[in-house]
């Protein structure tokens, strides 16, 4: 898995600016374009079929950054938008 996926997410998960703007994407998919444009401005760098291919398998994302905090909003709606199911469906 790539670090620079992780460290984003790290610094996603407790920023409200950052989940304001990936929260404009309306498909997965731009979601994670999103996500490419603004981890680079942060001095992260990753591919957009990488934060997908990770982005689709939240539960392990969420296994790298954390110990026992609880879901964001924000990964709430990405549970509830199915992105679990879909890595489950080959999708």
């Amino acid at each position: 898995m790539n670090q620079d996926i992780v460290g984003f997410y790290q610094r996603l998960r407790v920023n409200d600016r950052l989940l304001a703007i990936l929260s404009k994407g309306d498909t997965v998919e731009g979601i994670m374009e999103i996500a490419v444009e603004e981890a680079g401005k942060l001095g992260f760098h990753f591919t957009k079929e990488e934060a997908l291919a990770i982005g689709m398998d939240i539960d392990t994302l969420r296994a790298n950054v954390m110990i026992d905090d609880e879901l964001n909003d924000f990964e709430l709606e990405l549970i509830a938008a199915g992105v679990t199911d879909q890595k489950a469906q080959g999708g």
